[in-house]
């Protein structure tokens, strides 16, 4: 992959729940909508189809302003059970979450994107930052 085309982000377990400090995950979520507008969406169970409550998922999380901004930025997804079910798999894609099913491994493989996805570890605290690197590695 040598660029991106779309973000997916699942929320709990990788932008809540985690043990990387807010500001590092404020700062990975400035840096994509600063820089992938219209090209952010959610792969979060809070946000199928027509019913997104990502405002409700993290506004005990993250200030009023962002979780408006993201509400309002973000694109939804629609899935049933498998989440690749809602990814774009013939883009340059990277997904963030913090749990990959075999089933959607294999999805992945089979279409040559494994790359694609990025564990987000929730136990370490240098999550966030890691996966701004990563981003900022393709450099527009």
């Amino acid at each position: 992959m040598e660029k991106i085309d779309k973000i997916y982000f699942d929320i709990d377990g990788v932008l809540k729940g985690t043990a990387s400090p807010q500001e590092d995950i404020i700062s990975l979520l400035r840096y994509c909508l600063d820089n992938y507008t219209g090209s952010l969406y959610w792969l979060t169970t809070h946000c199928k189809g027509n019913e997104n409550h990502t405002n409700f998922a993290l506004s005990d999380t993250f200030p009023k302003e962002l979780v408006d901004e993201l509400y309002q930025s973000f694109l939804p997804t629609n899935w049933e059970v498998l989440k690749t079910d809602g990814i774009d798999l013939d883009s340059d894609f990277v997904w963030f979450d913090d749990n990959l099913f075999e089933s959607e491994k294999m999805v992945l493989e089979s279409h040559y994107v494994l790359d694609g996805f990025f564990r987000m570890n929730p136990k370490d605290p240098e999550m966030a930052k890691k996966a701004l690197l990563f981003l900022k590695s393709f450099d527009k």
